[in-house]
């Protein structure tokens, strides 16, 4: 608690709106049920956990291949993969919860950035904002692959404010 003390009161205001805004992440990707786009997106990842290969010419309710950038899909079909150990309600849950991590990781992410690029008074209305638009909560609760592109251009950019050139192109390039 020692590391609380020593911080100023916008970066503590900071850690309570992510800690709600995380938490309300979560509660509404619990609570919601698996459909549309967002049901293809995880049939796809579950295709890819069972088969340990992509639905190239398979068709999950679309006239189409498989054609969406697939990071998000495999990180979901490794996880699916993981979890459904313990059984398939488990595991369908578990593959729920990665758009709110990512998304509750981008929310740290930009407040950083801002607080670097800025100050941390402007950090903390820029997350304020961020943390509750709704095209933002709504691509951090549903399973899509937006939301997991966010996260890593947010994640390119602040390392690349740290200089950390190498790490950023590769997250980039994912």
């Amino acid at each position: 608690m020692n590391i609380l003390k020593n911080l100023d009161k916008y970066t503590k205001i900071a850690i309570i709106v992510i800690l709600i805004a995380t938490i309300l992440r979560f509660s509404l990707a619990s609570i919601y049920h698996v459909s549309g786009d967002a049901c293809w997106q995880l049939s796809n990842s579950k295709f890819i956990a069972d088969n340990l290969k992509f639905p190239l010419f398979e068709m999950f309710g679309r006239d189409e291949p498989f054609w969406p950038p697939p990071l998000f899909h495999i990180i979901s079909a490794f996880i699916y993969k993981i979890f459904s150990n313990l059984g398939e309600d488990v595991a369908n849950f578990a593959i729920k919860m990665i758009s709110p991590l990512l998304g509750s990781l981008t929310l740290i992410f930009s407040f950083l950035i801002a607080k670097d690029l800025f100050n941390k008074k402007i950090a903390l209305y820029s997350l304020i904002f961020l943390a509750f638009i709704p095209l933002h909560i709504d691509y951090s609760v549903f399973s899509y692959v937006d939301g997991t592109v966010t996260f890593l251009a947010v994640l390119s950019v602040y390392l690349a404010l740290k200089n950390r050139i190498m790490g950023s192109s590769i997250v980039a390039g994912l």
